[in-house]
């Protein structure tokens, strides 16, 4: 009964080697895109934060908070980490597939 299993499932074990082979190539990749330009978006704030500061009257703070919202959320700590998480399940999926 067990080989049957693993015969039935080693299409989608296999499938999701790929995938996991695949998407782990792609997040590096774009992981080091996406630091480069969270890096831009943090100097933007950090300039229209010291803007803000140093101009007299009253400054919208909205654009800073959102500049730096996405700054965060592009990072290595935001969604390549997210992306980073989901391959490491799928991998983990694939593992205990492979291990009935």
């Amino acid at each position: 009964m067990r080989i049957l299993f693993k015969v039935l499932l080693f299409p989608l074990s296999l499938l999701l080697t790929i995938v996991v082979h695949v998407s782990a190539f792609l997040v590096g990749g774009f992981s080091m895109i996406l630091n480069i330009i969270s890096g831009l978006l943090f100097i933007g704030t950090v300039l229209m934060g010291g803007l803000a500061i140093f101009k007299s009257g009253v400054y919208d703070w909205q654009p800073v908070i959102v500049l730096g919202i996405a700054a965060f959320l592009i990072s290595p700590y935001g969604l390549p980490k997210l992306a980073e998480w989901l391959v490491v399940k799928l991998d983990d999926l694939n593992d205990l597939i492979k291990a009935i």
